[in-house]
């Protein structure tokens, strides 16, 4: 294996050397151990992609089960579901709720004092 290695790596050096002295015809060197190494690349290329694509998914799933599991307990405690629905920045929210149903009614209010005159 390491022989062939050798040989087809010295090969494409050659074709390598051959292609930018134009010296020799295109068709006096053999230049299939390119390709070979090309095809070598691709196909390493597209197995680490693959292989990436396969440990995101992974990783996915692991993260969705662990919110799951996370929402699960915190739907199972009484205590804390209270502790989230009352607090001081839902009580502030519920105020702002009103202050702009004011505001909105305050505009129209406005609007047609400004349509009367």
């Amino acid at each position: 294996k390491v022989t062939f290695l050798d040989r087809a790596l010295s090969s494409a050096q050659q074709c390598r050397k051959a292609f930018y002295h134009r010296s020799i015809a295109c068709n006096a060197v053999e230049c299939n151990d390119v390709v070979l190494f090309w095809r070598a690349t691709r196909m390493l290329e597209t197995t680490s992609n693959a292989l990436r694509l396969q440990i995101m998914n992974t990783e996915a799933q692991r993260l969705e089960q662990e919110v799951k599991q996370y929402l699960e307990d915190l739907s199972r405690d009484e205590e804390n579901k209270k502790k989230l629905i009352t607090g001081k920045r839902v009580d502030l929210a519920e105020e702002l709720r009103k202050v702009r149903s004011i505001q909105d009614k305050l505009e129209l209010f406005i609007a047609e004092l400004n349509k009367d005159q």
